[in-house]
């Protein structure tokens, strides 16, 4: 069963126990669903005799050629049959995919990013997802501590695997002062799913002084053990200025430390898997190698695949590659002409602009793109990637920076489905601010080229 493509971008909308129920939002005109009447308002009541409590469901119980629906359509009950052919959907998409609402992490975590936001930003923003659905279905990592014994015979039933879990220590005693009295339940789910080859993608969240050191090799020694886990990144603990803990691997050293000390569970992976399961993030090499961060990133085939790379796990990898690869077809394209007619300004975080430098500057774009480092006041600490700037820091800091450019570009990871940044501005209103021409554009060479190339 598949289904990740179906909730892509999910934001929670509603608690759990909320009743809105299977709404459906969109029907695809000539799909089974158009053909039989079905229209959007409609509620799904029942599939195949079942009653739904989310996707998953849906997906589980129409899987096939055939299938009989129940739906209530202004007051009105009626009952369908659809039939389907080889490769076609049901075209049916649904207004919230989580009909019985989004599961609340109920921990009390050190490291959460949601108890260090400020105070005024989007409601949604707060809602603390623990959802092991959406684990399945969207690669959010979550604990495992909120599910009951029911929800653990689900996934094994329906084989939702792989899962995305946060496990972060091993040790009952570290992991009570990282996540909180609910720690156990946790641990337990994980090794009862891994017992009935449930698949795991791991995620350790690292803290200064709590789990690392020798309480990192006890977790990794463990994960060893556990064929069933495919991957684990391992991430520095970030924080903004609200945050009581305000310690990380900022220092060159510590940072370096910490790949020194996973670098042997890699080896062995790779020799005995022949996969590197264990995989630090890119955050750490550029804390460890700031001066030369390409340089000691890992080849692109030692990602295997890039399992991690929504939790920042060789997202520097692939655009380092992509960049030298799309410069060389330009080098070869241009000869001695421009390639770029005016000049851009791409806005992104500090992280970034510290790796993109150097890349930028020997190659054909050099004169034409100007990348700007934008701080990040809003959250402070030592939050400095691209997709949690803000516009008022945007607009704070290149204010006067922008004048005659061809355009300002901004990453698209600074907005949501929307079109609004985290403080609820829209790109209008940042260009209307900037008194600019302000494109977004997604962290890709595909899309950058386009952009300010046309190629």
């Amino acid at each position: 069963m598949t289904g990740r493509s179906e909730i892509a971008d999910y934001a929670p909308t509603k608690p759990v126990g909320s009743d809105s129920g299977a709404v459906i939002s969109a029907v695809e005109p000539g799909s089974p669903a158009h053909r039989a009447g079905i229209v959007p308002g409609a509620i799904l009541l029942m599939v195949e005799g079942q009653p739904l409590i989310d996707i998953v469901d849906w997906l589980w119980l129409s899987d096939g050629f055939a299938v009989d629906l129940v739906y209530k359509y202004e007051g009105a009950t009626f009952t369908q049959s659809l039939t389907r052919e080889q490769g076609e959907t049901w075209g049916i998409s649904f207004k919230d995919p989580l009909f019985d609402g989004v599961r609340i992490c109920r921990n009390n975590c050190l490291f959460c990013f949601m108890s260090m936001l400020p105070k005024g930003m989007r409601s949604a923003l707060y809602v603390r997802d623990d959802d092991y659905r959406l684990s399945f279905l969207q690669g959010n990592f979550v604990t495992l501590t909120n599910m009951d014994q029911a929800d653990v015979d689900r996934v094994k039933l329906m084989r939702l695997s792989p899962l995305h879990v946060s496990l972060h220590a091993v040790s009952p005693h570290v992991r009570e002062c990282l996540m909180g009295k609910n720690q156990a339940r946790g641990l337990a789910v994980l090794e009862e799913l891994l017992a009935a080859d449930i698949k795991v993608h791991a995620q350790i969240v690292l803290v200064p002084g709590y789990n690392d050191g020798e309480e990192l090799d006890r977790t990794l020694g463990w994960i060893e053990q556990q064929p069933g886990i495919l991957s684990v990144g391992i991430v520095p603990y970030g924080y903004t200025r609200f945050a009581k803990l305000q310690t990380s691997y900022e220092d060159h050293e510590a940072a370096r430390a910490v790949l020194s000390q996973i670098e042997p569970y890699q080896l062995r992976s790779r020799e005995l898997c022949g996969v590197t399961r264990f995989q630090p993030s890119d955050e750490f090499y550029c804390s460890a190698f700031p001066a030369d961060i390409e340089r000691h990133l890992p080849p692109a085939e030692l990602y295997d695949g890039f399992p991690q790379y929504e939790d920042g796990i060789g997202m520097l990898r692939v655009f380092a590659d992509d960049w030298h690869s799309a410069m060389q077809e330009i080098e070869l394209l241009a000869g001695d002409k421009a390639v770029v007619s005016g000049s851009y300004i791409m806005a992104c975080g500090t992280a970034f602009e510290r790796f993109f430098t150097p890349l930028l500057a020997s190659s054909p774009l050099a004169d034409e793109l100007v990348p700007l480092a934008v701080e990040n006041r809003y959250f402070g600490g030592v939050i400095d990637v691209s997709g949690l700037l803000t516009a008022a820091d945007v607009c704070e800091q290149l204010a006067g920076a922008v004048k005659d450019c061809e355009a300002v570009l901004l990453p698209q990871s600074m907005f949501n489905a929307d079109g609004m940044t985290l403080d609820g501005c829209s790109v209008a209103e940042i260009a209307g601010s900037l008194s600019a021409r302000v494109s977004v554009v997604p962290c890709n060479m595909e899309s950058l080229l386009a952009e300010i190339a046309g190629i």
